[in-house]
């Protein structure tokens, strides 16, 4: 390899990366120097709103896509970069670099495209999932003009004991006729015709109790996860709560799926229900005796202590 190679490669890679590296150290200084002269306008820390977990994941994944396809753009131009350094070098060498290049820089390439085929199919799933519970956040507004109390994104992050946790309920609503832990569940409809009776936009809730009870599919595909899920987080719920007089049977779990019809002969003892009008039957879904406001007052001022943790934007 010449001698001008060898000092021009190892100076082109310094004139690509010393750049990055000063503006984002650059950057962090700006972004502490503001922090140290400003603060937050709120005085009080805000409620989570509907799917912030989710909002969260999907910044994430925002930024993981972007690093790999800045990886994946090097890799792929790589070869091409090491062809115009060696250009002068005999050509024996050249193609024995070239074949040496191509195989790594392609190789990582190839690595990279499936961490992205990955992440992008991840964050299809999450955006699906944060436009779902804003769907229902929404549909639960009407509760306020009832008396009722709504949070969401509830992080469940204590068990009994000190165990952590790693979940989160979707939406909790606090009136007289109950406690309602609300999971919703964003689920894509399928282009093709559907193999049973149902309709493309129907899901058929099948059992005689929650504990029994499975979802069909226009598909073909049957779920009996969710309303166990629901039926969990609702026992989880409960321990957490500990409030005297309050029992499980005020605590009402709920599956929510947006944008279907849900086919049920008893969906007012099942609790899988659709998203449109879910203010309406709400109440009627019930089972528990009717709570009055001062014990929905303490449930919500111990559920507003845990959901009221979103710094304000300085």
């Amino acid at each position: 390899m010449p001698e001008s190679t060898i000092i021009t490669f190892p100076l082109g890679i310094a004139l690509i990366a010393l750049p990055s590296v000063f503006m984002l150290r650059r950057l962090k200084l700006v972004v502490t120097e503001e922090k140290q002269h400003s603060r937050s306008p709120f005085a009080d820390k805000l409620l989570r709103p509907p799917g912030e977990s989710l909002r969260l994941k999907i910044i994430e994944f925002q930024d993981q896509i972007n690093d790999i396809l800045s990886k994946l753009a090097f890799f792929l131009i790589a070869p091409g970069l090491f062809l115009i350094i060696i250009s002068k070098a005999p050509l024996t060498q050249i193609v024995a670099a070239m074949i040496v290049a191509c195989s790594l820089g392609w190789g990582l390439a190839l690595g990279e495209w499936k961490k992205l085929m990955k992440a992008r199919k991840d964050l299809m799933n999450y955006s699906l999932g944060f436009d779902g519970e804003r769907c229902v956040g929404a549909e639960l507004t009407p509760l306020l003009r009832k008396g009722y109390y709504v949070y969401h994104d509830f992080l469940f992050d204590m068990r009994p004991g000190g165990e952590t946790s790693n979940f989160n309920i979707d939406h909790i609503a606090i009136g007289p006729e109950g406690i309602f832990i609300i999971e919703t569940k964003a689920k894509r409809k399928s282009l093709k015709s559907p193999v049973n009776e149902l309709e493309a936009h129907e899901i058929a809730v099948e059992g005689t109790s929650r504990e029994t009870t499975s979802l069909r599919f226009p598909d073909g595909s049957i779920d009996e996860k969710p309303i166990k899920q629901a039926l969990r987080q609702s026992e989880q719920f409960y321990r957490w709560l500990n409030i005297p007089g309050i029992t499980e049977k005020e605590i009402r779990p709920i599956v929510v799926y947006p944008g279907w019809w849900i086919r049920s002969k008893h969906w007012h003892k099942l609790g899988v229900q659709s998203a449109t009008k879910i203010a309406e039957r709400l109440p009627s879904l019930g089972k528990g005796r009717r709570l009055n406001t001062s014990e929905i007052k303490a449930i919500a001022t111990r559920i507003e202590d845990k959901c009221r943790d979103i710094e304000g934007a300085r």
